[in-house]
């Protein structure tokens, strides 16, 4: 390109040199892994003059170390920049275990993953010897967290005294750049997570679980929280120049984060965590047991991760790259029958992802040939086991908890036939749901969740609105939100082990077992009566979810089912005006 003159200056733009930009904290370029350290070093200017300052070196995988300058980098003919300016970060890689790895040190990854794996048990009791494989690969994967897409926060709840500070002080003790407060302004935190890749950690958080109005400082919080999981996610933020003029800045905002409170958190920011609730301990020896952050166990074991990342991370990220589902390929990856293993879909594979690539890693290592195994002791099983089960928790949760849903809940048995309906009735049909007076539950709300849905028809009768429903539209948002249809076989209640194969109970019971599994609409109801008994739990035959009732109906084909008591209150309500 032609040379530009500007004033005084020469301008030579080039469409052919690419600027590589590193991060100064930890990352890779050109096909080369590093991290950085801070090293103490004597300075000395063409006058002789010594200063004595720390400047950040790159340790590389090819086990040399880099000055991180700019100028360096050029000089080098290297056409890498740092992409932030470094902040002074406190080693967390001891530098005697830094020039031990310059001479030729290595690790065993086995060995790696049983010291951190014997820590946590050492320190906690989790809740299953699951949990514990995952607390040893989530901290083990803050190493590698930015050669993943997306890394899962953690949430540990429980009751007061039942180690939730604690299992975040382990955490500080092992994991990369490690931040441990429950008091730090937001700008601190863009900062720290920006220029460091730090993994923030995060006690007492309740404010964040609170439904009312927050402050600022917990709402930016929040913002980095929503969108800190994914990598590439960005905050802006007004800063103000060298020129004291003040313009939007980006600030990178993922890194791992884990958090503890007791009063748990509100459902957006916890769809992105993985829910750990701690018991108090029965071990009094767990208990007393002390983590110290100044304990050489764990200077040593963060030494051994840092080796970790340098000398394996391309097998890791090649086997991360390689993993893109399992519904569809179960058969050949060879994993053992785990029930529901297609729910791994979505943002649960996004979330779980990492995890079972590095779980997958460590079984290769243990001499596993494939790349998963049905074998019981596998990690990668173990970890398919635990997303499984969070997952169905997640969907079980999403299904009786989300205001939408509910809707469509509410919706099913009420729009039995293309039309309009009041948003006033919707409401006070929603309400019935609850126990309690929801003060979120308002028409408005319900009006702009029909809209969410899909549903734009609507028209303005005195002073309230209604909107077109169709039954078809109602039912294909149910399929889609992973509603049962209502013409499916819902499943059926186990029977006690005790019951004998009594022919006389089996034609007692025939009647109602056949026909709850079967729902009905409310027109195929004929008649219906209050049973003499205390509430109990029933299937609903015509909505299919278990509720307390004493409420039995008959159908137009002699069938005896139970009815809810809102399906109970719609049916009466629709002989009544036929």
């Amino acid at each position: 390109m032609k040379t530009i003159r500007v004033g005084k200056l020469t301008i030579n733009p080039s469409l052919e040199r690419n600027v590589e930009e590193i991060h100064p904290a930890i990352g890779t370029v050109d096909n080369t892994a590093y991290v950085g350290v801070w090293l103490p070093c004597e300075i000395t200017d063409d006058k002789d003059n010594i200063t004595y300052r720390d400047l950040l070196f790159l340790v590389t995988d090819k086990r040399e170390i880099l000055l991180a300058n700019n100028q360096v980098f050029r000089e080098q003919g290297s056409s890498w920049k740092l992409e932030y300016r470094p902040i002074k970060f406190p080693n967390r890689w001891s530098l005697n275990q830094v020039q031990a790895y310059l001479d030729g040190n290595t690790v065993d990854p086995i060995q790696v993953f049983n010291h951190v794996y014997e820590a946590w048990q050492k320190y906690m009791e989790l809740p299953s010897e699951n949990e514990y494989i995952y607390q040893t690969l989530w901290s083990i994967g803050t190493y590698f967290h930015h050669l993943f897409n997306c890394y899962p926060y953690i949430y540990f709840g429980g009751l007061k005294r039942s180690g939730k500070t604690k299992a975040l002080t382990l955490h500080y003790c092992l994991a990369f750049n490690a931040i441990f407060s429950n008091n730090m302004s937001s700008a601190a935190i863009y900062r720290l997570v920006q220029n460091a890749r730090a993994c923030m950690l995060i006690d007492e958080s309740e404010k964040l679980s609170y439904k009312g109005q927050m402050s600022e400082r917990t709402l930016e919080f929040r913002s980095i929280l929503l969108s800190g999981y994914k990598k590439g996610a960005r905050a802006y933020r007004i800063e103000k120049t060298q020129q004291d003029r003040f313009q939007p800045q980006p600030f990178e905002v993922y890194s791992p984060k884990a958090l503890a409170n007791i009063r748990g958190l509100e459902d957006v920011i916890e769809d992105r965590c993985k829910p750990t609730i701690l018991r108090r301990s029965r071990s009094a020896k767990i208990m007393n047991l002390e983590v110290s952050e100044h304990n050489n166990e764990f200077s040593e074991l963060r030494s051994s991760l840092y080796l970790l990342y340098l000398v394996h991370w391309r097998e890791i990220k090649g086997i991360y790259d390689g993993i893109s589902g399992f519904s569809e390929h179960s058969e050949s990856m060879n994993i053992e029958k785990i029930p529901d293993l297609e729910l791994l879909v979505g943002r649960e594979l996004e979330l779980w992802k990492g995890i079972i690539a590095l779980a997958v890693f460590f079984d290769k290592k243990r001499g596993v040939n494939s790349m998963y195994t049905s074998s019981l002791s596998s990690l990668t099983t173990s970890i398919l086991q635990l997303a499984v089960e969070d997952a169905k928790q997640r969907r079980t949760e999403n299904t009786t908890e989300t205001g939408e849903v509910i809707l469509v809940q509410v919706l099913r048995p009420l729009v039995i036939e293309d039309n309009y309906y009041r948003v006033k009735t919707l409401k006070e049909k929603m309400a019935e749901a609850f126990d309690e007076e929801q003060k979120w539950l308002t028409t408005r709300w319900v009006g702009n969740a029909l809209r969410r849905l899909g549903f734009k028809d609507k028209r303005r009768v005195g002073t309230g609105y209604e909107y077109k429903l169709t039954k078809i539209d109602v039912e294909d948002i149910a399929s889609r939100l992973g509603l049962e249809e209502k013409n499916n076989i819902a499943p059926s209640v186990p029977s006690d082990p005790s019951d004998t194969d009594s022919d006389s109970r089996d034609a007692k019971d025939a009647s109602v077992t056949s026909s709850s599994r079967q729902l009905h609409s409310i027109e195929d109801l004929v008649s219906f009566h209050w049973v003499d008994e205390k509430l109990t739990e029933h299937e609903c035959g015509v909505c299919g979810y278990p509720k307390k009732t004493a409420h039995k109906g008959l159908t137009n084909k002699n069938d005896e089912i139970w009815i809810c008591e809102f399906c109970y209150d719609l049916a009466v309500k629709t002989q009544r005006e036929v």
